[in-house]
């Protein structure tokens, strides 16, 4: 794919279970659209919420993923950060502003060589990703039990520097000629599947960011591997939603209005079509390419019976990924999910 291309192509969410960085990047590179790979086995600290927030003082990681925020600390050193997001954002046009902020090797062990690679191999698009502002937001607790959220100070910290990272490697990729694809990982999204007023806010968060992303040049997308509104997902103008297709589909399929408009005006959907439920993938009999694409079909054709014209469509302007992160399975399984992708990729492709 390239900024203009709609063919069907193949990428992941991010997160890989291989012992050591070359062998990350060549699945990552085995995809159409190439991924930066997360490999939390050989580091928790490549788990999604501390990688996203690293530098957020007093932040721990623990083996299991699981962060935990030393208040005091943050407390004691929480102005320094903001000093740092205050000069960034201040010279938010000078190019270099935020590049203090991009992943470091004790995060991302596979940044540095990302980028390598994309330039060896003259990569023109790349996908990268990130925890999302309101997951990395939900997700930090402080020893005393209590979620960020309930401190407004930390909570816009948090917001801030996701951001500052996120424009960091935006820019880094576009320096290199590469256009970015990043996606936002926002599994919280479940928890606002029923709006009050403090879901609609964050929607609206949500949004900026995204848009604070698309001026500086990236597409970008949000992935959420649960059901949430997707009615207010779709209208926040992303480029591309991200969904595990087996258990969401047709619940953003049923929001028809939201989506017909969504689609029309070159949105995408990024099809997570390979289960990767556990007990799925180490069953020793995953599912097979046939059944995957006919499910799929059947699943749109209902939906836009009105218009069979719009099944194409959705088709060949998607992505097809495996349902989520592959970070907490064997190297085989996973191995196994991307040749299953890649049976699904070519049945749907020749299938018109």
């Amino acid at each position: 794919m390239t900024t203009a291309s709609k063919r069907l192509q193949t990428t992941a969410i991010g997160s890989l279970p291989h012992p050591n960085i070359d062998s990350a990047l060549g699945f990552a590179f085995r995809c159409d659209v190439p991924f930066l790979p997360q490999i939390p086995r050989r580091n928790p600290w490549e788990y999604m919420i501390a990688q996203a927030c690293e530098g957020l003082p007093g932040l721990e990681a623990r083996a299991d993923g699981a962060v935990l925020l030393d208040l005091a600390v943050w407390s004691g050193r929480m102005r320094a950060l903001n000093q740092r997001l205050d000069e960034a954002f201040a010279r938010t046009d000078e190019p270099q502003a935020f590049e203090g902020f991009e992943p470091s090797n004790a995060t991302s062990s596979s940044w540095q060589p990302f980028l390598f690679e994309l330039e060896e191999r003259q990569s023109r698009l790349a996908k990268i990703q990130i925890a999302g502002p309101l997951t990395s937001q939900w997700s930090i607790v402080t020893r005393e039990g209590k979620q960020a959220t309930e401190d407004p100070e930390l909570s816009a910290q948090i917001f801030r520097l996701v951001l500052a990272r996120a424009i960091a490697m935006v820019r880094r990729l576009k320096s290199i000629e590469v256009q970015p694809l990043i996606f936002l990982d926002e599994p919280g999204l479940y928890a606002a599947r029923t709006l009050g007023h403090r879901q609609k806010v964050a929607f609206r968060e949500l949004g900026i960011f995204s848009q604070t992303l698309q001026r500086e040049g990236a597409l970008v997308g949000v992935h959420c591997c649960s059901n949430t509104a997707w009615d207010e997902l779709l209208a926040l103008g992303l480029d591309v939603v991200s969904l595990d297709a087996g258990l969401s589909l047709d619940s953003l399929l049923a929001h028809r209005q939201q989506l017909d408009p969504f689609l029309a005006s070159g949105g995408r959907l990024a099809l997570g079509i390979v289960p990767t439920a556990h007990r799925e993938l180490a069953s020793g009999q995953p599912p097979d390419a046939e059944s995957l694409c006919e499910s799929l079909r059947v699943r749109l054709e209902q939906a836009f019976s009105g218009d069979p014209s719009w099944v194409k469509r959705t088709l060949s302007g998607a992505l097809l990924t495996p349902a989520c992160g592959l970070g907490l399975h064997t190297v085989p399984e996973a191995e196994e999910a991307l040749s299953l992708l890649q049976a699904v990729q070519e049945r749907l492709s020749h299938s018109g």
